[in-house]
């Protein structure tokens, strides 16, 4: 019936000091961003989708969360559910269910203490997302990590909490971000902003697009009048270590030339 109300249930699992999270030990600010991600999750990309005629009640079993919703939308929620537990593949659902089941399977790997299940009906197998969970994309075998040199000019290099570099490369005019410590940037005895150089890097690049992410610094690379200067260098000092015992250079060729 269009009128009818379906559970849903939604677990948070997590210890705190060694026990387990409860709902009377749970912090506002957990459960807060618990409840967003778990509405935006059910209304996912469903055109008009609203929660308005929801109810909603928390019971124990770490942070269980059970919502009532529309029969119509609950199903809509099983549907993508149970064709990601098959598949794997995020992009096989609607793409905010996606967001969200991804967010916390990064969550999860960063504190492998927690993780996240939900039951859609009675029969039906939850979804659990751990940091067992292998979920992604399905394009995420189209990226293949390289290595490569980068030219362009620096517009913007630092930052506290994030420190990268952004490069304007010199052959398409784009801009690209890549990641760097504070080490590598306090490394460099010049400022190399607004100037034109060459960076090695790691990155993921795409097979078919050939499009860049994940892109992280390995070392400025010296400009090719410094290495020119300290290669002509090199050669002069590796010169006179051969030529110590001639007294006349000059003599020394015309005598291999049998002039006396």
């Amino acid at each position: 019936m269009p009128g009818e109300l379906k559970e849903l249930e939604f677990l948070l699992d997590d210890e705190i000091g060694g026990r387990p999270l409860t709902p009377g030990t749970v912090d506002l600010p957990t459960l807060r961003g618990f409840l967003e991600e778990v509405e935006k999750l059910i209304k996912g990309d469903v055109a008009g989708a609203s929660l308005g005629d929801s109810r909603v009640r928390l019971e124990e079993g770490s942070v269980k969360l059970v919502a009532l919703v529309a029969h119509l939308l609950a199903e809509d929620v099983r549907s993508d559910l149970a064709r990601l537990e098959e598949t794997g593949d995020l992009d096989a659902i609607q793409p905010r269910r996606a967001e969200v089941i991804e967010q916390w399977q990064a969550r999860t790997r960063r504190f492998p203490s927690r993780a996240y299940s939900i039951q859609t009906g009675f029969g039906h197998r939850p979804l659990r997302v751990s940091s067992s969970s292998q979920f992604q994309h399905g394009n995420e075998n189209d990226w293949v990590g390289v290595e490569k040199y980068l030219t362009g000019k620096v517009v913007n290099a630092g930052g506290k909490q994030d420190p990268n570099v952004h490069l304007v490369l010199a052959d398409t005019g784009g801009t690209i971000r890549i990641s760097a410590t504070e080490q590598q940037l306090g490394a460099e005895k010049e400022n190399q902003l607004y100037k034109d150089v060459t960076l090695r890097v790691q990155a993921e690049q795409h097979v078919r697009t050939k499009a860049l992410r994940e892109v992280r610094l390995i070392q400025f690379l010296a400009q090719a009048s410094e290495a020119d200067e300290r290669a002509l260098a090199h050669l002069w000092q590796r010169g006179r270590e051969a030529w110590r015992d001639v007294a006349s250079p000059a003599r020394w060729v015309e005598s291999l030339r049998g002039n006396k």
